[in-house]
């Protein structure tokens, strides 16, 4: 931003060319945005968004800054109660349970996610964005017994960041229905990928992280078919 507002009028003026573009964005898309459709649509001459921003970009780059920064203040604050002894499915229920709860969460994924990768000084902060979540979730996994080396685990780390972006991401630009598949079977793929991380009896079942009404796990589901086959065996064949 080139001038910090300070005053009641400037702080105002700044919020409306924000909400600006993002009703531009929302509704025109990238490329239909520019800096005089924004200042039109936030009822502000060219002169005052040029006195606060210099560019397109750097307007979106507040907004996703704002974004990121609400997700790390999540993150410190989860990051502030490992040391208290909250079961690991706790612990990843409330972590889920607090970013569905986030404002506008839906309209980021759906609007602005797709715009970082394309625009560089996005990228940049993308990058930024997931160095640090890799930080709060390696100290999640060794909080939680990960013993790994930190080489591997970071990249464990990253790993997981980006399936559950890219998830996200996709979601935020499919039908409601489909939407709602894909946010179940990343939520599984995630499990899925902590599973290798911990001994056999610490795993975290999918199922005990699904929502209300959703069917049990495919692992689950695996797990109860080799039971069953191994209390019941086949009858051998007579030759």
């Amino acid at each position: 931003m080139r001038t910090e507002p300070r005053q009641a009028r400037s702080l105002a003026s700044v919020a409306r060319i924000l909400h600006a573009a993002r009703t531009v964005l929302e509704h025109d898309g990238f490329q239909g945005l520019t800096t005089n459709r924004i200042a039109k649509e936030a009822n502000v001459d060219i002169a005052t968004l040029y006195q606060y921003f210099a560019s397109k970009e750097a307007i979106l780059y507040t907004l996703a800054e704002q974004w990121i920064e609400s997700v790390h203040t999540l993150y410190a604050r989860h990051a502030a109660a490992l040391h208290e002894p909250t079961p690991m499915l706790e612990s990843l229920r409330a972590i889920r349970r607090d970013f569905d709860a986030m404002p506008d969460t839906q309209w980021n994924w759906t609007h602005l996610a797709p715009v970082m990768p394309i625009v560089p000084v996005l990228a940049q902060l993308e990058a930024e964005h997931e160095a640090r979540t890799a930080r709060f979730w390696m100290a999640w996994l060794r909080r939680y017994g990960v013993e790994w080396e930190a080489d591997r685990l970071e990249a464990f780390a990253r790993m997981l960041y980006v399936q559950a972006d890219s998830a996200m991401t996709l979601a935020g630009r499919l039908p409601p229905g489909q939407a709602d598949w894909v946010r179940r079977w990343s939520r599984r793929q995630v499990v899925s990928l902590l599973r290798t991380c911990f001994p056999r009896s610490r795993r975290p079942q999918a199922a005990r992280l699904s929502s209300p009404g959703e069917s049990p796990s495919l692992s689950k589901r695996i797990s109860a078919r080799g039971r069953a086959v191994k209390s019941n065996p086949a009858p051998e064949k007579r030759q």
